[in-house]
């Protein structure tokens, strides 16, 4: 493939997500080259992150609609679109690097195996996702006083507010699995997404199950048993997924902790107290941090703030009662982001509202 269609793709999918930004060494051209024929460039191009018609597609660049048909389904077996069958008739999205190619490959029915190096190598080498991603959510944990857990902050009541649930291997524990660098035991069925993000894996690809609210909250009870940080995604009108992100296979967290102060770029609203009195010294809390924010001396636990992401698996392993958290002043809150300000998984209400005849 042309180096200028390379290019062309690159800056395309940059638009979107968490963008697809140029590294020094280009290993981001060796994972789209290893992606996409030429064909398949020409069709991505010609399409948007809304829903449309094979028809529409084709019109574009000037194809048959049979033989766009014919590729639009190629290129969803290979992760790189948002496939949608309506009413009988197929809509198709292209797909960001993330949430899209990355997560893709899960579901690949012919694996390429050699794209997890190459991407490991892209994600290790010169990627710099463009905006937040994911929110870190805390366990489930009381707060003292009178102040309640924020409604988008418990995964709890975002789970009883749903209808349809699908629950599907994690994908960065899948990418370690196929390199043969996952250490961890966790299990790998532990990421939960809603509306159209289970939809479209499970009724047009055949990949992940539908569960009820009961299996999802044993999901979630496993997760905080085993060390594993809530993320969701999704802007203010709606949740998309709760991720339980294992910190040593998680393509964020395992980011987060190369850098100085995780704290400052993925932090909930939350941060633990120390009650000096109750506390034991027996490091459970060390042990379990995900970031090592949290450090024993002597007879204290002291905290980095500039580390800690208020993820609040320090307050369920403790057996004191020494940590609880602390709700961050109203000015420090962040909020699910307005949908102007958030791209990394576009938003359901949008993708219903792209197809015909419905309400949005």
């Amino acid at each position: 493939m042309s180096q200028d269609i390379l290019r062309q793709l690159r800056e395309r999918i940059d638009q979107y997500s968490v963008g697809m930004t140029a590294s020094a060494a280009g290993s981001e051209m060796v994972v789209l080259e290893r992606l996409f024929t030429p064909e398949e460039a020409a069709v991505y191009l010609a399409m948007s992150r809304r829903l449309e018609p094979v028809a529409s597609i084709a019109e574009k660049i000037g194809m048959p609609e049979r033989d766009a048909g014919r590729i639009l389904e190629r290129m969803k077996d290979k992760g790189l679109v948002f496939p949608r069958t309506w009413k009988g008739r197929k809509y198709y999205a292209a797909a960001p690097f993330m949430h899209g190619f990355f997560e893709h490959q899960l579901y690949r029915r012919d694996p390429d195996p050699e794209l997890p190096r190459l991407i490991e190598d892209y994600l290790t080498g010169g990627f710099i996702p463009k905006t937040r991603s994911l929110r870190t959510i805390p366990i489930q944990a009381d707060l003292p006083g009178e102040k309640q857990v924020l409604p988008y902050d418990d995964v709890r009541a975002i789970i009883h507010d749903k209808e349809r649930i699908g629950l599907f291997e994690c994908a960065c524990g899948h990418h370690l699995k196929t390199l043969g660098m996952r250490s961890c035991t966790h299990s790998g069925e532990v990421c939960i997404a809603f509306d159209f993000y289970a939809e479209y894996p499970i009724e047009e690809i055949g990949y992940g199950r539908w569960i009820t609210r009961a299996e999802a909250l044993g999901v979630i009870d496993y997760a905080e048993e085993h060390g594993l940080v809530h993320q969701t995604g999704g802007d203010a009108r709606n949740v998309e997924c709760i991720c339980n992100c294992c910190p040593d296979c998680c393509t964020i967290l395992r980011f987060l902790k190369q850098l100085p102060n995780p704290g400052r770029v993925l932090s909930s609203n939350y941060l633990p107290r120390y009650d000096e009195g109750k506390c034991l010294s027996c490091g459970a809390c060390v042990a379990r941090c995900p970031m090592k924010a949290l450090s024993l001396s002597e007879d204290t636990v002291a905290i980095d703030h500039e580390r800690c992401i208020g993820c609040g698996l320090c307050v369920a392993a403790c057996p004191s009662g020494a940590r609880t958290l602390d709700m961050k002043p109203d000015d420090l809150l962040r909020r699910p982001p307005s949908p102007e300000k958030y791209s990394f998984m576009r938003s359901s209400v949008d993708f219903r509202a792209d197809l015909p005849d419905t309400d949005g």
